[in-house]
């Protein structure tokens, strides 16, 4: 075959392959940008079906670190995202020269896309249901995420004595669910408070309290006479030292060492004797109860003696005690 025929085949061939690379590209591309497109409307259209409720609600504090988009939670499930965040005089276009124009225009517009909503699907569709958890405590407060100082806001019971809600006077677009203060708000709060009571103590008069009481106090340790305090106390724990060591010299000594053998000694010999008065007692017990007896007769007898005596004191001379008068012989 000729040169010039074979290079006009492999001409043909590399145009070939080339068409054919090209072919399958634009196929690639094809088939992505239809997949990317059904994606994009699978997705849109869940949306587009998602059943999506609105609420707000109106903040009087400052809403730094919230923005649209934020996450709404209810006792930390994620249950909505914030949808609109205005003031409440550009919302509802209150009269400026209103007094609920600087009254209530300060407040801040919180539009909420409540997406799962917050224990029941019919609570923001039933007024009394929503009206009765406003009054168990519903509120929406803002609370910070962690340490990043991203904010959200918190959908929660709390104490309705405590976060009463905001006065308004206009009719809410939506439902409404009142806010309550959040955490950094009621420490701000105390902090003013306190704050405030120091500004208002006369702390000029303590200091002058102060220094009166102190002037009082050196006045009585002088006249407390401390350094003759302080002597005497000295003199008290000298004798008291001296009498230490007089006890130490008296347990110390020979005689007291040995006093509790002589007063074993002594004991035993008092034991002795009384076991030989017993034994005595026991041997001569018919003599001592005859002695005893004899002298039982003779207390009797110096009893009757001393009656007589008192009675007839001339019977101790002659013998025979007076005969009555008028007696016979």
């Amino acid at each position: 075959m000729p040169r010039s025929v074979r290079r006009m085949c492999r001409c043909d061939g590399l145009i070939m392959r080339s068409r054919s690379g090209y072919f399958k590209l634009g196929l690639f591309v094809i088939s992505a940008f239809i997949l990317g497109v059904i994606a994009l409307l699978v997705l849109g259209l869940g949306q587009i079906f998602q059943k999506n409720t609105y609420i707000e609600t109106y903040l009087d504090e400052s809403v730094q670190g919230l923005d649209i988009g934020s996450p709404v939670k209810y006792r930390g499930v994620k249950v909505g995202v914030v949808n609109e965040i205005d003031f409440v005089r550009n919302v509802y276009d209150l009269d400026p020269d209103s007094e609920e124009f600087f009254e209530y225009g300060k407040y801040v517009y919180i539009r909420i896309n409540l997406q799962r909503g917050f224990g029941s699907s019919s609570v923001t569709g039933n007024d009394a249901v929503l009206e009765q958890l406003i009054e168990d405590g519903l509120r929406v407060r803002l609370a910070a995420q962690g340490l990043t100082g991203q904010a959200y806001l918190e959908v929660d019971y709390l104490p309705p004595d405590r976060n009463p809600p905001l006065p308004i006077t206009w009719e809410p677009d939506v439902t409404y669910i009142p806010s309550a203060p959040s955490a950094i708000s009621r420490l701000s709060s105390a902090v003013d408070n306190i704050v405030e009571k120091i500004d208002q103590t006369e702390v000029t008069q303590i200091a002058r309290d102060l220094d009166r009481l102190l002037v009082l106090l050196a006045d009585n340790v002088e006249a407390a006479r401390i350094p003759e305090l302080t002597r005497e106390m000295t003199l008290t724990l000298s004798e008291i030292r001296r009498t230490n060591a007089e006890i130490r010299t008296v347990v110390g000594s020979q005689e007291f060492q040995s006093s509790p053998q002589k007063l074993d000694e002594s004991l035993s010999s008092l034991s002795r004797s009384t076991d030989r008065l017993d034994r005595m007692l026991a041997s001569n017990e018919d003599q001592v109860s005859e002695t005893v007896e004899n002298l039982r007769l003779v207390s009797q007898d110096l009893k009757e003696l001393t009656e007589n005596a008192k009675r007839y004191p001339s019977y101790i001379f002659f013998g025979e005690p007076p005969r009555p008068a008028g007696a016979g012989e």
